[in-house]
């Protein structure tokens, strides 16, 4: 009975939390595909975004390689001046800047070649996983090239290769040499490595005798393996694709590992397009892109839509990237909302089970701290049964800044009022009467000893009220109390019965000789002189009744008249000794 409450607040509680944690799994669960929605909004957004970054990456970074081996002119603002391009003619020179510009993004940008108008060529090329750096030179005049192991500008270290090597037959050359400004090529197959490029190339111009003639072309190199590369590491949900296109559906690069190229029946080779690539995805996802620019849409900022297939709902997303002079690519994304059911119930679920976790932490707080109640309402229970027992009260150990605390406080105030005297602070009457009960009760029931009662009486008491005051009567019962508390043990007990008289409970004491030397150390110590203040002082005498249990009676009232009788023997024995003197 006694724990019922705390049994349900306890109930309460878990049925609160479990209800919390349904409701929480009712509303993730119905709120599943505007989540879906919100998901792909979200993925698709932050995943284009990647992609731009990284594309405008690789290409920016072609641009200042280019810078940094051939500043562009300064011009006034008005354009009726420039300062013009200071371009060494001598290929080590050249040699140099082409180590400077290769070193500044070695993993995206490792090869600049400088080709000259004379027929001169030399290039750098860092072969970042071998640590080499290759330098190929041709003179002008010459129709080989001759390819080095270099350690550093202008340092050979061997001789690798010979070939036959013409650049200004290369389509980069022809198209920068026509050009005002840098210019892509479009994307063509490395002859050596047998991979998509493209070629950014720009003309070098410089002012000779007053007119501005064309040294060269200097060119930089980038690779589309290394973008399939990054949309390959991409956290695209499982099922989905991201790819890179040109407007005209020539595929560029794609999470799929699609080549760029195909090779026909007759060993020629080709641009793969998006709509005719291996993946279906692709395949519906750029036939709708394409539809999408046919009607003119604007794809500066990425355009999230849904198409229906044959198969699941597709969610795309198509970007115009902004990707350079001659440049027109598209990233797409497109991921069916299956896999996105997936990933948003795998989110769900880790949500989901952070909820239950946080609910079940404090369904553990809320236990501990209602345990943490219970335990000291408990302890109020007992010590109020303990009182209304008759049981000495220890006192309630509860030391809290609530409303527990409060009335553990206000329960403690009010059993010293109840139970104590207010002036020496020893138990009432009533009190002791209650204590004095319940251990005759107990040793009734066999489980208690033997114990005796004293009814002390001061004498002459009356004498020092009338000679010194109330005060200082006040004084010595409140000494009288203090010496009394002084002289007994824990296990026993002490009440003031109103005016002079005090009862003492002495806990296993049977023996008339060991009564006789508690008697007289009560005498001894209790009417010893008592300092009452202005160098005044007062002794009182005591008189000692004593009833014993069971031997003079098992009930209260009967072991109080004995004690209050012998008492009263005794201290008509002690004023016949006194006028006898």
């Amino acid at each position: 009975m006694r724990n019922s409450l705390q049994r349900i607040f306890v109930l309460l509680f878990i049925v609160l939390m479990l209800v919390l944690a349904a409701m929480m799994a009712w509303v993730v669960h119905s709120s599943s595909e505007s989540l879906s929605d919100a998901a792909a909004q979200k993925i698709l957004t932050s995943l284009s975004a990647r992609i731009q970054g990284e594309v405008d990456r690789h290409l920016s970074s072609a641009q200042v390689i280019l810078n940094a081996i051939a500043p562009d002119p300064v011009v006034s603002p008005d354009h009726q001046f420039f300062l013009p391009l200071n371009f060494p003619e001598d290929l080590g020179a050249i040699e140099e800047r082409l180590w400077i510009a290769t070193g500044l993004f070695p993993d995206i940008n490792n090869l600049a070649y400088f080709a000259g108008e004379n027929g001169s060529f030399v290039s750098v090329k860092r072969l970042v996983l071998d640590a080499r750096v290759e330098v190929r030179y041709r003179q002008a005049g010459e129709k080989t090239s001759d390819v080095f192991s270099m350690s550093g500008p202008r340092q050979r270290i061997a001789l690798l290769r010979s070939d036959q090597f013409d650049p200004k037959q290369r389509p980069w050359y022809k198209t920068a040499i026509t050009q005002t400004q840098p210019s892509w090529s479009p994307v063509y197959i490395d002859f050596t490595k047998k991979e998509p490029l493209l070629t950014l190339s720009k003309a070098v111009i410089v002012d000779q005798k007053n007119r501005q003639d064309v040294r060269g072309v200097v060119a930089t190199d980038l690779s589309l393996k290394q973008i399939s590369s990054f949309l390959q590491a991409l956290p695209i949900p499982k099922g989905g694709i991201a790819y890179v296109m040109e407007a005209s559906d020539e595929l560029i690069a794609s999470s799929l590992n699609e080549i760029a190229y195909v090779r026909n029946s007759d060993n020629t080779i080709k641009r793969q397009l998006a709509t005719e690539g291996s993946s279906a995805l692709m395949h519906l996802s750029a036939r709708h892109v394409r539809q999408a620019m046919l009607a003119q849409l604007s794809l500066a900022q990425p355009v999230l839509q849904k198409i229906d297939s044959d198969l699941d709902e597709v969610h795309i997303a198509a970007t115009l990237l902004k990707a350079g002079d001659g440049l027109h690519w598209v990233a797409v994304l497109a991921v069916p909302r299956s896999a996105l059911s997936v990933e948003v119930a795998r989110i769900s679920k880790i949500s989901l089970m952070l909820g239950l976790a946080v609910i079940f932490g404090i369904l553990i707080a809320g236990y501990l701290i209602l345990a943490r109640s219970m335990r000291d309402l408990r302890k109020l229970s007992e010590a109020a049964q303990s009182i209304g027992s008759g049981l000495p009260f220890k006192g309630v150990e509860i030391h809290r800044n609530d409303e527990i605390g409060v009335l553990a406080q206000s329960f403690q105030n009010m059993e010293q009022h109840l139970h104590f005297d207010t002036l020496t602070k020893l138990l009432n009457r009533e009190a002791f009467i209650s204590q004095l009960s319940f251990r005759s009760r107990r040793a009734t029931d066999g489980v208690g000893l033997p114990f005796a009662l004293l009814f002390i009486d001061l004498d002459s008491f009356k004498e020092i009220n009338d000679n010194y005051g109330h005060e200082a009567g006040d004084k010595v019962l409140i000494e009288i109390a203090s010496r009394l508390l002084g002289s007994i043990r824990k296990e026993d007990a002490a009440g003031r019965f109103g005016g002079d008289e005090f009862a003492v409970y002495l806990h296993g004491v049977a023996e008339p000789a060991i009564l006789e030397q508690i008697c007289a150390k009560l005498h001894r110590s209790l009417e010893a002189p008592i300092a009452l203040g202005d160098d005044r002082s007062g002794a009182v005498g005591i008189s000692i009744g004593i009833a014993l249990y069971p031997v003079d009676g098992v009930a209260v009232d009967e072991l109080l008249h004995v004690a209050d009788m012998r008492m009263f023997e005794d201290k008509k024995r002690r004023k016949a000794e006194r006028e006898a003197h």
